[in-house]
C-alpha cells in the first residue's frame, strides 16, 4: 500500500549535511504500516526534521515508526470532536537507526494527512 496523492516537493535549504527529502500525502487507512521513505542504504540514516500531520478521525492514533515497528514519534490522540494537527520542526532532528525505512502506522482506519521533511545522512558525518 502507498500514500494517496503523494508528492515529493523540492526542498531548498542552506545546510549541506546530507541529501534533503520531503514526503507529502494522505491515507484513509494506515492500520497496516505504510512505508513513506525507503531505506537509505548501508551506512546511511534518515534524519526527521519536520513533521506536519493531521487526523480528523477518532481512534486512528497515527504515529511514525521504523520498519521494525519501533515508534519514533506519536501516537497522536484524536476524537471525532477534537481533531489534531501536529506541526513540529525539531531543533535537533530525530535520527533513525542506520538503513531503516520510515513508516506511518495507525491503530485503526482513519484519514491522515502528512508532510514529513528530513535528510539522508552518511553515518558518522
Amino acid at each position: 500500500m502507498a500514500l494517496d496523492a503523494i508528492t515529493t516537493p523540492t526542498v531548498v535549504n542552506p545546510k549541506t549535511n546530507g541529501t534533503l527529502w520531503a514526503i507529502n500525502g494522505r491515507e484513509a487507512d494506515a492500520s497496516t504500516a505504510i512505508e513513506i521513505k525507503a531505506t537509505p542504504g548501508a551506512g546511511y540514516s534518515l534524519h526527521i526534521e519536520q513533521v506536519y500531520m493531521s487526523c480528523p478521525d477518532a481512534d486512528a492514533f497515527p504515529h511514525l515508526q521504523d520498519e521494525d515497528d519501533n515508534v519514533l514519534f506519536g501516537p497522536f490522540y484524536t476524537t471525532a470532536t477534537d481533531p489534531r494537527i501536529v506541526d513540529i520542526t525539531f531543533k535537533h532532528p530525530i535520527k533513525m537507526v542506520s538503513n531503516k525505512a520510515l513508516e506511518i502506522k495507525a491503530a485503526a482506519a482513519g484519514n491522515i494527512g502528512l508532510y514529513i521533511q528530513g535528510r539522508t545522512v552518511k553515518d558518522g558525518a
